[in-house]
């Protein structure tokens, strides 16, 4: 690649992105008759990533795209996990939320080339990442320090998802793709993935541009889980408690992800560009949840000496279906279908009117969830039951397990959810070049997003006497054994699922019967269903700004402030009480909010770069907490629950402030050093209390949990965050193809709670790091990385006891290259080469397990391509 063009496809990149808002005037710039420079690969990534860095106003990191424009990894989330300061949450063994700095997910901005993206959830902020593939994107910017031209949105920053151009290519013309096919360690199946991308540019002076790629995959696997419930303090118990349950269960999952991208862009002139752009993404899952469960809520354990074992005592159904007493056995069914899409497009363009440039687009952007699924349950009284707490993964065993004539229809249930959310965007900035690197800059921006969310659970309870119930056997509706291993430590530990449910026997038999006295129509309960939890929103934000950039000498001041009026109309949905009449509740806010921001950079030497930065930003409230409206779950009988949504919630209000210093010591090589604050007034968080015979609609309920939505005062996030890469270009032979990264961040933070107590912000990780080894000399590129996630509080409860974390997750990937040919390489990758699970417990006392999931090891082999 030429200097030349190398340096003006950087400088294009970075005048192009509002995440971070770099400066094009720092690009090296070389006549065009120096040599070539050879650098491909991953090599070529991190100095394209380290130059992006290193010239943006604000703090900024990148995973950028190889030459060819292909990002690794299965999805987006795990791309930016490999940044410093950025933690994932994973979702059956795949990444999904991300969260920068402890600060949550649903407290980020997500854009899309600048432009909010919104997301297909419906109810969430949280844009689920793992809906975008990394193949159809050049690059993923995460910026940490907001400037006055990027919106309001971000308490943690901005993920900015930077689509590929036909200018971001080599070559006039290109075509690049790749295929694998792998192989799953727990149910030996074999995932697929396939990309393809073809730019070109054409006209007497290359002045139009078009690319179109395409990606798909398929990962059809399954995921072997343990998932106890609230765990209370008990005495003579050795763990100081015992949990309500055992639940265990080997889901079968099918992922599919379709994507498509495509740019048009048109440049007639030097001081004159136009484009039109768009990117669709759908995401499709179908699942199988058998699970097995043994409830003890009403059933004490009878402990042993040793604190460890014991028995809790009952007497067994009869094989009739008549109850029995003592320890609940359940067996559930779930077959669920959800159905994810992502649609935004785009057109935009440039006009320079000597020293002024004016940028403008529009956008539209639709999104969408589908969500349905049939739940059976059956239930059975087992007897006695012989507990055994030595093991983390605990382990509880009838004496005689239910028989399928024991077992017993309780309950059937079919939810339709689904979310629709439509975006329409205008953007228009000035910048005013005042010579070398001093511009002012202005612009106006209006979002206006409908969001509509309606859910239906229709609910069907068993026959009203034993001639009208049925159970798992009379009809042969069982199912064969499943074993489940959710120790991977341990693969002698396991559970037999066994009488289970035959999910085609089941949805025949259903779908025959529903109309007969088997299935009991529950009027209350499906109206409550079908009512509390849907609302109807509108959000208007309208935005100014004006900001400026001033160097004298080494020192660069970028102030800046940012307007924002925000406007929410939403519609809700309660049952009066006593009554089947459904009411609906409106409510209008509206709130204005002024962001001002100081970035300052001092350069002492080509070589160095400081930044001391001060921001503030905004984290609005979750959609579905702002519903005046609720949604009451009366699923497990025992232990219903009553969630309420909280339209006077306040928006996090941050003030951040940022200090950094960066070493661009070699080519190829970065240590960055950071610290930072951030002081939220307004967090929000759930509260979760135990009421006991309460009314709610005219029903008394003799235990209700009730969840709820509110502010606290204020809370605070310090944390600091350290980064080392180098390519040892510098060592002999061989030796010179190694190189390395590492990243670490530690954080801290405090939320005081209207209890009084306080706790840290939920999914803000004490700590995360990272290091990867990686190898690119002649035809071989190779890299082994290894991340590691810290503990993080997901939910307070009444008291302490009661919060659930997130444990420590550590990944260990690796994978190879070699070029078989010019422009064709073989690779291969290993995926979660610790059999590492996700783990979830409560009480901040790691063996009060509430989750314990694993999925094994992937392995895949493939061939890419370029020409």
């Amino acid at each position: 690649m030429n200097r030349r063009i190398f340096a003006t496809a950087i400088a294009f990149a970075i005048s192009g992105t509002s995440a971070g808002q770099a400066d094009a005037q720092d690009a090296p710039m070389v006549d065009q008759a120096d040599e070539d420079i050879v650098v491909t690969g991953q090599r070529a990534q991190q100095e394209r990533a380290i130059d992006l860095k290193r010239h943006a106003i604000g703090i900024l990191d990148v995973a950028a795209a190889d030459e060819i424009g292909r990002l690794p990894d299965r999805n987006v989330a795990e791309v930016v996990e490999h940044l410093p300061g950025v933690g994932v949450t994973y979702d059956q063994g795949e990444g999904r939320y991300v969260a920068i700095r402890g600060v949550p997910s649903a407290l980020n901005n997500y854009t899309l080339n600048g432009i909010e993206i919104g997301n297909p959830d419906g109810t969430t902020r949280s844009l689920p990442l793992d809906i975008v593939s990394g193949q159809l994107l050049n690059r993923v910017e995460v910026a940490k320090v907001k400037t006055a031209d990027m919106d309001g949105q971000g308490v943690g920053g901005a993920i900015n998802l930077v689509t590929q151009t036909a200018f971001d290519f080599k070559d006039r013309f290109s075509i690049a793709g790749s295929a694998k096919a792998g192989y799953q360690e727990i149910n030996k199946k074999v995932p697929v993935q396939g990309d393809l991308s073809i730019a070109t540019r054409f006209g007497a002076d290359e002045q139009f541009g078009l690319v179109l790629g395409a990606s798909y995959s398929n990962r059809d696997f399954v995921s072997e889980g343990f998932y106890p419930d609230n765990w209370k303090p008990v005495a003579g118990a050795a763990r100081g408690a015992v949990p309500d349950n055992i639940k265990y269960t080997e889901y079968q999952l099918d992922r599919r992800r379709l994507g498509a991208s495509g740019s048009f862009d048109w440049h007639p002139s030097d001081t004159q560009t136009f484009f039109i752009r768009g990117v669709y993404s759908k995401f499709i899952e179908d699942e199988v949840r058998g699970r097995y469960r043994l409830d003890f809520t009403l059933t004490p354990y009878s402990f042993n000496a040793d604190g460890l074992t014991g028995t809790t005592p009952g007497v067994a159904s009869a094989a009739t279906g008549a109850a029995g007493s003592g320890p609940e056995r359940r067996e559930d069914l779930r077959l669920d279908y959800k159905a994810k899409t992502v649609l935004t497009g785009m057109i935009g363009g440039s006009t320079e009117l000597g020293a002024l440039k004016l940028d403008y687009v529009g956008a539209r952007s639709r999104n969408e969830v589908l969500d349905q699924f049939p739940i059976w349950q059956f239930r059975c009284n087992t007897g006695p039951v012989n507990f055994n707490f030595t093991n983390e993964i605990y382990s509880a065993t009838p004496v005689t397990e239910c028989t399928p004539a024991q077992m017993q229809f309780r309950q059937y249930t079919y939810s339709h959810q689904k979310g629709v959310e439509t975006i329409w965007q205008g953007k228009f900035d000035a910048t005013y070049d005042l010579g070398g690197e001093d511009f002012v800059k202005a612009g106006v921006k209006y979002r206006g997003t409908n969001r509509e969310f309606d859910a239906n659970n229709d609910v069907y309870d068993r026959g009203s006497n034993l001639a009208t119930r049925f159970t798992l056997g009379q009809f042969n509706l069982g199912g064969g054994n499943v074993y489940v291993y959710p120790d991977g430590s341990n693969l002698d530990h396991g559970y037999l699922n066994s009488p289970t449910i035959d999910p085609v026997a089941m949805q025949a038999f259903t779908n025959a019967n529903l109309a007969s006295p088997y299935f009991v129509y529950n009027s209350a309960t499906s109206l409550a269903n079908a009512t509390l939890s849907d609302f109807s929103l509108s959000e208007d934000v309208s935005a100014a700004y004006a900001m400026a950039n001033w160097t004298r000498g080494a020192v660069t001041v970028t102030p800046g402030l940012r307007f924002e009026h925000t406007r929410l109309d939403i519609t809700g949905f309660q049952l009066r009480t006593g009554t089947t009449i459904v009411t609906p509740i409106s409510q209008t806010r509206s709130y204005d909010d002024f962001l001002p921001s100081l970035v300052v950079r001092i350069r002492p030497s080509d070589t160095t770069v400081f930044r001391l930065a001060y921001s503030r930003s905004l984290g609005r409230p979750e959609y579905a907490n702002l519903s005046p409206g609720g949604s009451l779950d009366t699923t497990v009988a025992a232990n219903p629950t009553l969630s309420l949504g909280n339209p006077n919630l306040k928006p996090y209000r941050a003030d951040n402030f940022d200090a950094t210093g960066e070493w661009y010591f070699a080519k190829g090589g970065l240590l960055s050093i950071g610290v930072f604050a951030k002081r939220i007034k307004n967090p929000i968080f759930g509260q979760t209390l135990t009421l006991t015979n309460t009314t709610y609609n005219g029903a008394l309920y003799p235990i209700l949990k009730v969840s709820q939505p509110l502010n606290a005062d204020k809370g605070d996030i310090i944390g600091i965050e350290a980064q080392f890469q180098q390519q040892f270009t510098f060592l002999p032979g061989l030796l010179s193809g190694f190189g390395i990264q590492l990243n670490a961040t530690l954080t801290d933070s405090t939320l005081r709670l209207p209890s009084g107590r306080t706790s840290t912000f939920p999914s803000q990780s004490k700590y995360l790091y990272g290091a990867e080894l990686f190898y690119q000399r002649g035809p071989v590129e190779a890299s082994i990385a290894y991340h590691n996630t810290g503990y993080a509080l997901l939910s307070t409860g009444d008291q302490s006891f009661q919060d659930q974390y997130n444990d420590d997750l550590r990944r260990l990937d690796a994978k190879a290259s070699f070029a078989v040919f010019d422009g064709i390489r073989l690779f291969a990758e290993a995926q979660n080469l610790t059999d590492e699970p996700t783990r979830q417990y409560q009480g901040g006392h790691k063996d009060w397990i509430i989750q314990n999931e694993r999925y094994g090891r992937t392995f895949y082999a493939g061939i890419s391509a370029k020409f």
